[in-house]
């Protein structure tokens, strides 16, 4: 029998035991002191820390909505991060009828009031919109109160809010601290750093961003985080609105994933002052691209993205005529000779320019055209027919130039025709420079000894392009991730020079130069037969950028031929270089034909439709998420490829010499028909018109 001294003894070791078994417990069952949560993340209104007068419920939106909300209701966040300032304030809410508002106090339930925000009627409970209002700075760690006021009776739901900071315009801004956005959602990113990425971009989605403050110095640059497992989408920059101004248009690449991460770097019109920020997402149809950040830069980009997400032409530069000045001093390209074209015995080309806009013109043997106007022709050696036809590039919207290149030697010993193409050439460079037009070099190779072709190519990179003609210290010379940009047209086929040892060497030449490596190869390469060598897999495979060539490889079926294109080329070439991380840079070519050029081959052999037959191939690849191309050919009149002006009907043509018209197919266009519809063809491509089946560009 115990004592009561013992008793007193057990009953005090009782109470001990039971005090520290309900620390104990405390310590299990109650959660650590979080890090204070970030105010500028969206915060899901259920989560409060206390809250008075508010009930939950499901929301059609996910998740559960704060609801039942009288006049003096509120809930509250402890611990809530504002860092350095904050500008605005943003809920997702809901109401039958309008008559509340939403007062945002630091501390306390009577603490500084930092903003109001009125919620309007949505004419329903579970009918969501974002509203948006202005605060006053807070910085620091607070408890933060959403109060809400307003009549008798229930006022509003609410989902989430969040606040946007105090924007520095050139720190980096997450994508998912949007003010309001229209079609994404935000997911976990596997990006450095962690966190929300935005992602589910469709056509037409946007982002905006309050008070993005540009100073007085402006913004001229802007960086993207973003990831594509398919390329076909651009960011617009638009400022104030959706329709506002357009500052900046980012093309952005296929990454090889969603979640694989790469940076691009976009020029800027020179922004100013403060404006809301709307990001519009454009491109084909389906999934994108996602984003993970954004910020502006005081700096133009240096690494250039001018060749991913557009289309370039061809440019041959090649047409002299006797007169011009050119050290070739007679007929190139126009005639089979270098006397001047004559009908029916001296004439090498398909179709001939609508002369009416070029300042110089050379008169040929040729009748005068059925409107009675002298046959007179173009020569590339003039700089002002290069000068109009980067105006045209200019007018019409296409990016750019890719300027051909012939003849690479060891010898460095000049003679006419090297004078004339490297004349031509700084002609070139003048005119991209004046019209804001970007260019490039395309080796090809055709023809060139078997010998020392590539020692050749590399001999005239150094000496000649990059040396006395100056070519790529060019503003308007094309960068592509930071690296200037060439073309090697002839890589694999098996009519052209070259061991695949040897162009492995000339790429890896090119790229240790820190050179941009685009490759002109055949339209088999990924099979590896028809027109291409068995053994250029990992050549291909090595390219920065794949081109392969398909003008006269279809055509004579129309557009069936193009679908069918579409299904067993297009589709599978551009699927295949994603998988291997490449750009793909498909041709689009208007129709061809060249029986001036090679008598007894057939008139109109490949039909242009007027329009259509071109149409249709980009109409095709951009159903497949294509937004990069090369138009073959800009002003290749000799085997019919041109989309340059060209000579419209028969009275716009010598009377007593075959050509080519555009109204050929039985329907009238306009001699700049092509020009406008390679512009469609661009804006379709950038998502900055529908794609359509049908081509919207008038004949007229």
């Amino acid at each position: 029998m115990l004592t009561q001294a013992k008793m007193v003894q057990k009953r005090t070791l009782l109470a001990i035991l039971l005090a520290v078994a309900l620390i104990v417990t405390l310590f299990t069952i109650s959660p650590p002191v979080a890090n204070a949560a970030s105010a500028f993340n969206q915060t899901a209104a259920s989560g409060y820390t206390s809250q008075s007068g508010i009930q939950l419920e499901t929301s059609t939106e996910g998740g559960q909505n704060v609801a039942f909300v009288d006049n003096g209701d509120y809930i509250a966040f402890t611990n809530t991060d504002f860092g350095t300032g904050t500008s605005t304030f943003s809920a997702r809410v809901a109401s039958a009828a309008s008559g509340g508002s939403i007062e945002v106090r630091i501390d306390s339930l009577t603490g500084t009031l930092a903003g109001t925000c009125t919620v309007p009627g949505t004419g329903g409970w579970q009918n969501w919109t974002t509203v948006s209002c202005n605060v006053s700075n807070i910085t620091g760690v607070h408890t933060m109160y959403l109060k809400f006021t307003g009549g008798a009776g229930n006022l509003f739901n609410i989902l989430w809010f969040k606040f946007a900071a105090s924007a520095v315009v050139f720190n980096q801004i997450e994508a998912e601290s949007f003010n309001t956005q229209s079609g994404i959602q935000t997911e976990a990113t596997s990006d450095t750093g962690g966190g929300l990425n935005v992602g589910f971009i469709d056509n037409g989605d946007y982002l905006s961003f309050n008070n993005i403050n540009f100073g007085s110095s402006g913004a001229t640059s802007v960086q993207m985080r973003v990831a594509s497992n398919a390329s076909g989408g651009n960011v617009e920059v638009r400022l104030d609105s959706l329709s506002g101004t357009l500052a900046s248009t980012c093309a952005v690449p296929g990454t090889g994933g969603w979640q694989n991460w790469t940076t691009v770097n976009c020029a800027v019109t020179t922004i100013t002052g403060t404006h809301t920020v709307f990001l519009k997402f454009t491109g084909g149809t389906g999934n994108l691209f996602n984003i993970n950040w954004f910020k502006f830069g005081t700096t133009p980009p240096t690494g250039g993205n001018d060749v991913v997400g557009k289309i370039f032409a061809g440019y041959q530069g090649w047409f002299n005529a006797s007169g011009d000045g050119s050290p070739n001093g007679g007929w190139v390209h126009w005639s089979k000779n270098s006397s001047a074209p004559t009908a029916n015995s001296n004439v090498n080309f398909e179709l001939y320019p609508d002369i009416s806009e070029y300042s110089s013109l050379y008169a040929t043997n040729l009748a005068n055209f059925g409107d009675g106007t002298q046959a007179k022709l173009f020569s590339s050696y003039d700089q002002s027919t290069v000068n109009k036809h980067f105006e045209w590039m200019q007018t019409y919207g296409i990016d750019g130039a890719a300027l051909q290149r012939f003849g690479a030697d060891l010898n460095n010993a000049p003679n006419n025709w090297k004078s004339n193409r490297d004349s031509v050439a700084v002609k070139v460079k003048n005119a991209a420079e004046q019209y804001n037009k970007k260019f490039y070099v395309m080796y090809d190779i055709t023809g060139m000894d078997a010998n020392t072709w590539d020692d050749a190519v590399m001999n005239d990179w150094n000496t000649l392009v990059k040396g006395s003609l100056n070519l790529t210290s060019s503003s308007a010379y094309a960068k592509q991730n930071g690296k200037i940009v060439v073309c090697i047209w002839g890589i694999g086929f098996t009519d052209r020079p070259g061991t695949a040892a040897e162009h492995q060497a000339l790429i890896n030449w090119f790229k240790n130069q820190n050179v941009y490596v685009i490759g002109g190869v055949p339209t088999y390469w990924r099979t590896n037969n028809n027109d291409s060598k068995t053994d250029f897999a990992n050549v291909y495979a090595s390219l920065d950028m794949l081109q392969p060539w398909f003008v006269g490889r279809f055509g004579r079926n129309g557009i069936a031929d193009v679908d069918y294109f579409s299904t067993n080329q297009y589709g599978p070439d551009y699927a295949r270089t994603q998988q291997l991380g490449i750009a793909y840079q498909p041709v689009i070519w208007p129709g061809s034909a060249w029986s001036n050029l090679n008598p007894g081959a057939p008139r109109n052999e490949n039909p242009r439709l007027h329009g259509d037959f071109m149409w249709r191939q980009a109409y095709d690849m951009k159903q497949l998420g294509i937004n990069t191309g090369y138009f073959a050919m800009f002003d290749e009149y000799d085997e019919g490829t041109a989309i340059a002006k060209i000579a419209p009907n028969s009275s716009k043509i010598p009377t007593n010499q075959y050509f080519l018209t555009l109204d050929a197919d039985g329907v009238a266009v306009s001699s700049d028909f092509y020009l406008r519809l390679a512009g469609d063809i661009t804006k379709m491509f950038k998502g900055q018109i529908a794609t359509t089946a049908n081509h919207p560009t008038s004949h007229q």
